[in-house]
């Protein structure tokens, strides 16, 4: 196994095998990732310090606990509810690497690390990984746009983090982005509006389906947003970006919780949202009788595996949407 970290995936085949296993984390001090699923326990073995005390640690189903063994004092971290495994095992990354890349004592980089997820649980900033996919696929547009017509007009193309009707809107005509984890091309509409035009300007959606890449492959959300970060500053424009991102949901301790890479699963495509694309608009529904007053809110799913791209598509849009993240 390449890379420092198990993937996602991998951790969690290791659940489902119900064999406890000792996986040593790539780096110094050693690190060891411990998945005891028969206890049922996660978790991280240290090295202790010879004056280093046991965190404080207040939450319930997590615990530090010390023990001796052939390579000396250490501590271990230990996380025993199993509906957080998933959830905790980037936590235990971030430790990790708070540890090894950051030479932190072990309690420090456990109080450290538990503190800023206090943080965002307290201020009700959770990622989750339908938000996390939605916004990779805004930046890989963004990015494309960067290098097409520079961070200036691309900046003013992305209205998604501004509330606008749509999430970017240049050279004539508006883009709603959409990305899926899933095998087909499946993605959730938020609205009745969300795929209707805008006055006479023509409407694309542009469709990213990724999936879960190796270790030494694709991009974690973090990468991306460092990539775009440099960008903008060169161009004297971080503060501008800085206010975009955090409009669109994103705060930096999230580089450290988004340990997912992704690579795309298949090219990404834009289709044209026109009479003969698959969704539903108030005049569709007032067309029938629907008294839309009704209908307080909708949301629904598009497969659009299969379903032809637009012809043609905006040189523009079409070379933006095949950029590649360079990390």
């Amino acid at each position: 196994m390449k890379g420092r970290h198990l993937s996602p995936a991998s951790f969690e085949q290791y659940l489902r095998s119900g064999v406890m296993i000792e996986h040593p984390v790539d780096g110094e001090p050693r690190v060891t990732l411990l998945i005891n699923p028969g206890a049922p326990m996660i978790g991280l073995r240290a090295p202790r310090g010879l004056y280093e005390a046991l965190p404080q640690v207040r939450l319930e189903h997590v615990s530090v606990v010390p023990g001796h063994g052939v390579e000396g004092r250490y501590l271990e971290i230990h996380i025993t509810n199993p509906q957080l495994f998933g959830d905790a095992y980037p936590v235990l990354c971030a430790i990790a690497d708070r540890v090894q890349l950051q030479r932190m004592g072990f309690s420090a980089a456990v109080s450290d690390t538990l503190h800023v997820l206090e943080q965002l649980l307290q201020r009700g900033q959770a990622l989750t990984r339908e938000r996390e996919l939605g916004l990779c696929g805004e930046l890989l547009l963004f990015i494309g746009f960067c290098r097409l017509v520079g961070v200036e007009k691309a900046l003013a193309a992305w209205r998604g983090p501004n509330a606008e009707e749509h999430d970017f809107g240049i050279d004539g005509f508006d883009i709603e982005v959409k990305t899926t984890a899933a095998e087909r091309r499946i993605h959730w509409v938020e609205s009745l509006t969300q795929l209707t035009e805008t006055g006479h300007r023509p409407l694309f959606l542009a469709s990213h389906q990724l999936t879960e890449a190796g270790p030494d492959d694709g991009w974690r959300l973090g990468d991306m947003v460092a990539a775009v970060r440099r960008q903008a500053t060169l161009a004297g424009l971080r503060q501008d970006l800085d206010r975009r991102l955090g409009k669109a949901g994103w705060t930096d301790p999230f580089a450290d919780m988004c340990r997912t890479r992704w690579r795309r699963r298949f090219p990404s495509i834009a289709y044209a949202v026109d009479k003969n694309f698959p969704r539903l608009t108030p005049d569709m529904l007032d067309a029938v009788r629907v008294d839309l007053t009704r209908l307080t809110d909708v949301r629904y799913r598009v497969d659009l595996t299969g379903q032809p791209a637009a012809a043609p598509t905006p040189t523009l849009l079409a070379q933006a949407i095949s950029a590649e993240v360079t990390t």
